[in-house]
């Protein structure tokens, strides 16, 4: 007789020998899918060292601008405008309008550790800050396996789906442009594990951190000022602590940059501001319609984010608790209606990914191995988006759509 296998459980054994032809159609797409992201990715990374010239990553100006003035002792200066453009003129060699500068503007919270790592050697500075984020990366896998051990699946389980979540395509994205997103998505997974193990404390700690975005972080925050104010106020405070550290870090001075900067970023224009390549619901409608009034969008735009938050905190006032499906929604809202969002930026669906196939898993309606395939379908069919323009501009909206109504759906039914 082959080994037992109890299966439907939660956390039953992935791996071992079970004569059936869905487990084995699971096990090879795995299989399959696997490879196929570790090909690509090793192609792409490949073109960082042997076509320099045209892989070279642009993204990471903008943190190695902060990080070289920040080395020099000027750690105020890293909002001030000017002094950025001096870095990246130096960066490129060449002399270029204000308005086509890259801004770093982002909360200075990795900045000591951009200050460590960043040398007049942009490659070199390059891989260290990509060191920096496959730690971030780590840590989140590690927080993975805590939640997949609550929710008793067994090692081999978790070990096969904590690799398919590592590989998850926005992942590599970010990591291919030197964005800080590793480190987002660190936050916002201690906030989901704090929130499905019932710890409040971590749930609003890891929210905190989520500030690097603040348009993020204040849709995902204030619902839990109605329900679970516990999460609120260990988000709050912690909030508090990094704005206070913040202050130290630039000064008075470097606020006011900081501010002007983001006035800017709600503009909109210049300064590499290409709304019409976002992944939310301003750069969706300019896609669309190319011709439409930017401020007519702005103000649609600013409105829904306004209502996310609202609907959000009605939604939470009136259930009795707050459920994965929750969670899924609130995720997915935070990142369409964000006023200021890159694709980039789209490393934050791994968690209603994940809450999505915890669902399916607690209701039998899909197995461990489907949900290690479920993660792996999603990043190879992402993937495909590099080569065919279409399905890179429809699937982040199409998987916005499908993963709080699948939740809700198996849920409620």
């Amino acid at each position: 007789m082959g080994a037992r296998l109890v299966e439907n459980a939660p956390g039953g054994t992935f791996w071992m020998n079970k004569r059936t032809s869905g487990i084995l159609f699971f096990r090879v797409l795995i299989i399959i899918g696997i490879i196929a992201q570790l090909a690509w990715y090793g192609l792409l990374w490949s073109r960082m060292f042997t076509q320099l010239d045209i892989s070279k990553p642009g993204d990471f100006s903008i943190f190695y601008t902060a990080g070289r003035i920040a080395a020099t002792g000027h750690v105020t200066q890293i909002y001030n405008l000017q002094s950025q453009l001096a870095v990246q003129e130096k960066l490129l060699g060449s002399s270029f309008p204000l308005s086509q500068l890259l801004p770093f503007n982002h909360p200075p919270l990795l900045v000591p550790i951009l200050q460590l790592i960043c040398s007049q050697d942009y490659m070199a500075s390059y891989w260290r800050w990509v060191l920096v984020m496959v730690c971030f990366i780590l840590a989140t896998l590690v927080i993975i396996d805590r939640l997949l051990l609550a929710m008793q699946w067994n090692q081999d389980a978790r070990l096969t789906f904590i690799i398919c979540c590592g590989l998850f395509y926005p992942i590599f994205v970010g990591l291919l442009k030197g964005q800080d997103t590793a480190f987002l998505l660190f936050g916002c997974m201690f906030w989901f594990f704090g929130l499905v193990v019932k710890k409040d404390s971590l749930a609003g700690l890891g929210l905190a951190l989520t500030i690097i975005r603040p348009q993020i972080a204040l849709v995902l925050a204030v619902p839990f000022l109605f329900n679970r104010r516990k999460v609120w106020w260990w988000f709050l405070g912690g909030a508090v602590s990094l704005g206070l550290y913040s202050l130290v870090l630039v000064r008075m001075e470097g606020v006011r940059d900081f501010i002007n900067l983001l006035k800017i970023s709600a503009a909109g224009q210049g300064f590499g501001m290409n709304q019409a390549a976002m992944f939310n619901f301003t750069g969706m409608v300019l896609r669309l319609f190319p011709f439409a009034s930017l401020d007519l969008v702005h103000i649609i735009a600013w409105g829904l984010f306004l209502a996310a938050a609202v609907g959000l905190s009605v939604w939470w006032k009136i259930s009795p608790e707050i459920q994965l499906h929750h969670v899924i929604l609130a995720v997915t809202l935070s990142v369409f209606t964000a006023p200021h969002l890159h694709y980039h930026d789209l490393i934050l669906l791994l968690i209603p990914v994940i809450g999505l196939v915890l669902i399916l898993v607690k209701h039998q309606k899909l197995k461990t191995a489907g949900a290690a395939a479920t993660v792996v379908l999603i990043s190879v069919i992402w993937m495909v988006g590099e080569i065919w323009e279409f399905s890179r501009l429809t699937f982040p909206y199409l998987l916005m759509a499908f993963l709080p109504f699948a939740a809700w759906f198996y849920e409620e039914h």
